[in-house]
């Protein structure tokens, strides 16, 4: 049994000075300063943790330089989203045979747990892709849903979107999804305004967009409203003020599952449990909230005094967020 509750780090304290690093290397970089903030505030509640981490933007190379450099300098503890899958699997599994705790989180690569990895924290995407669909089924019913994601062969969009497909079969017969598969954004909002314009102009109009990225599904919106098209429902996780607030501006149908960003949190209480052999009481998968729903007037407020990048699902106050993103 966990000698711990849920969300307590401090019976995993190590006695001795610790050095654990966060490792995120592509997409999302308002998201990944966030869930680095979040990292960063659950390792200082341990005196003995030196935490830091790594936000790379030149590819795959860069991430496995990152871990290899990490295990170099000491690391004891990484936490890692494996944004470029199975390629950056023989330098964790090499960090694990050099005795490192290696939790990753949001995207495993296909990790196996004991050989490439310590553990993995991913989100519950059965739970995500499944409310998607009853919700698409009681509230939108019929018409088309495009999959928006993140640079291609992302791992976790893919999880997350195989998930969304699934339930989709299963609970809303009448949603047809078009393209079969993913499109692929970067998470970035002005390639998924480009990619629904097109979706537009292919496809006719959309009763709905799903996407593992909803700041940025700012883009897509605008693409709506320029084709002077019908407005979708929105389905996403990963939200932000500033689609709080375009969503209110425009009257849209939207369901948001969030809490993302404090994931990062929970790998690291369950990497320095396994590190002293002992059971997390974190829960694993990880379940996102519903943070809105617009159907059961469930709706953040949109606030002027927050920057638009800021994701208040986030368990760090307003006055941190906005220490984060102004720095």
């Amino acid at each position: 049994m966990a000698d711990s509750k849920p969300g307590d780090i401090t019976p995993y304290c190590p006695a001795e000075p610790t050095k654990v690093v966060f490792i995120k290397s592509a997409g999302g970089q308002v998201w990944a300063a966030i869930a680095n903030a979040e990292f960063m505030a659950e390792a200082a509640k341990c005196p003995t943790i030196q935490a830091s981490w790594y936000n790379g933007t030149s590819g795959v190379q860069g991430a496995i330089a990152a871990t290899n450099a990490a295990v170099a300098q000491g690391a004891k503890a990484l936490v890692v989203i494996a944004d470029f899958g199975a390629a950056q699997l023989p330098s964790l599994r090499k960090a694990v045979q050099s005795g490192v705790t290696v939790v990753t989180t949001v995207s495993d690569g296909g990790a196996q747990k004991g050989t490439d990895v310590s553990e993995s924290l991913l989100w519950d995407v059965n739970s995500i892709g499944e409310n998607q669909a009853k919700w698409l089924n009681e509230h939108v019913k019929t018409g088309k849903v495009a999959f928006l994601g993140g640079q291609p062969g992302a791992p976790s969009t893919e999880t997350t979107f195989n998930a969304f497909k699934a339930a989709l079969t299963k609970y809303a017969p009448g949603i047809q999804l078009v393209p079969d598969t993913w499109v692929p954004t970067n998470w970035d909002g002005a390639q998924k305004r480009r990619a629904v314009a097109g979706l537009l102009a292919q496809n006719g109009e959309y009763a709905a967009f799903v996407s593992d990225y909803g700041a940025s599904d700012i883009g897509a919106v605008q693409a709506i409203l320029d084709a002077k098209a019908k407005m979708p429902a929105f389905l996403n996780i990963g939200s932000s003020q500033g689609f709080v607030c375009t969503v209110k501006q425009n009257n849209i149908q939207w369901m948001g599952q969030d809490g993302s960003t404090r994931m990062t949190a929970s790998a690291l209480r369950i990497a320095l449990a396994d590190m002293q052999d002992k059971p997390s009481a974190d829960p694993n998968p990880y379940v996102l909230f519903t943070y809105a729903d617009t159907a059961a007037a469930k709706m953040p407020e949109c606030d002027p005094s927050v920057s638009p990048d800021a994701d208040l699902s986030s368990s760090l106050s307003v006055a941190d967020l906005k220490k984060v993103l102004s720095g």
